[in-house]
């Protein structure tokens, strides 16, 4: 049988003063009294709603970053693309040309163009050796190959662009073509690579994640005890000034935690992408300032064993007369 419900405590945050130095995590302390059970009872926290400013930009460190590969010379020129929010895929591909561009002397008359029909981007590497092609780079655990950065080793770049991606360090060209003509995207481009929105905390509760939700985890087709407390979709692909906050409501329990423990003194929540990272600063001041902030409410439920057959004595019922009484024995 389901546990009871003994009592229930409503805890309202708002991390914009609770951030510590580790980027846009929130700590807060929580008076153990209030918050504690004793013998097998359990403890239970519930999401109930989340609001967050979209302060971040679509495209940014996470996802901006690609190389052009010679294999002739074993040269990495590596292609950023600034960082900022684009709402058209023409502005994306504009932007996409001036990285290009900005990669080498070589590449000044690079082109980038968008085709409506197939929402595919094309590359034109005017100036590229004849080997030469594009490699994006999403590599878990290995040596980085000289020339690429950190952040372009592990870069959703590809999903951004539509490009085949590199999961080794073994370069992996990314459309499949080579030299200084047009190099067409396989796949669609996209102007966010962010679905979601993932709220994590510092305590476990028994719920499990693929290891594709971490970006220090090896891949594996398993399961891992998730730290993930609620997954939080985003409803546009890019930022909208009428509709700039990531909202959540729920009246039906989705996300739930069971924690492990007698009493609960500190919560650390944090918001990450799909990978575990920290959602990408535009400034590196901007979490230690609270300017990535999110408030949320939480519902902490005191939980315990169902009474036997569902029946709870009471001092009333004890002391009501029977209904049926028994006849009365006559003994010689």
């Amino acid at each position: 049988m389901a546990s009871v419900v003994k009592n229930s405590r409503l805890i309202f945050v708002d991390s914009e003063i609770n951030t510590v130095s580790n980027q846009a995590k929130a700590k807060i302390l929580v008076p153990p009294q209030p918050f504690s059970v004793h013998g097998g009872d359990q403890m239970r926290l519930t999401l109930l709603s989340f609001e967050m400013r979209r302060n971040w930009y679509s495209v940014n460190q996470t996802n901006c970053v690609l190389y052009i590969y010679t294999p002739s010379a074993n040269t990495y020129e590596e292609v950023v693309i600034t960082p900022g929010s684009y709402d058209t895929f023409d502005k994306l591909a504009a932007a996409v040309q001036v990285g290009l561009r900005a990669a080498a002397a070589a590449y000044a008359l690079a082109e980038c163009a968008f085709d409506e029909s197939t929402r595919k981007l094309t590359f034109t590497l005017n100036g590229a050796a004849a080997d030469a092609h594009l490699v994006c780079f999403q590599v878990k655990q290995g040596a980085r190959p000289a020339g690429v950065s950190d952040a372009g080793f592990f870069s959703d770049s590809y999903e951004l662009l539509g490009l085949i991606p590199s999961r080794t360090a073994t370069p992996v060209n990314a459309t499949d073509a080579v030299g200084a003509g047009a190099h067409a995207a396989p796949f669609p481009c996209a102007l966010n690579t962010l679905e979601a929105i993932y709220l994590r905390t510092n305590l476990m509760g028994g719920n499990y994640q693929s290891f594709g939700h971490e970006r220090f985890l090896p891949d594996s087709n398993g399961l891992v005890e998730t730290q993930i407390l609620a997954r939080i979709p985003l409803t546009r692909a890019c930022f909208d000034p009428i509709f700039e906050f990531v909202q959540f409501e729920d009246t039906n329990d989705l996300f739930q935690m069971h924690l492990q423990r007698q009493s609960l003194d500190t919560i650390e929540l944090y918001v990450t992408d799909d990978k575990g990272r920290f959602l990408a600063e535009v400034d590196p001041r901007q979490a230690d300032l609270g300017l990535l902030s999110f408030k949320c409410v939480l519902r902490w439920d005191h939980l315990i064993a169902p009474p036997p057959y569902g029946y709870v004595p009471t001092i009333s019922r004890l002391l009501a007369p029977s209904p049926n009484p028994a006849p009365s024995k006559l003994f010689c």
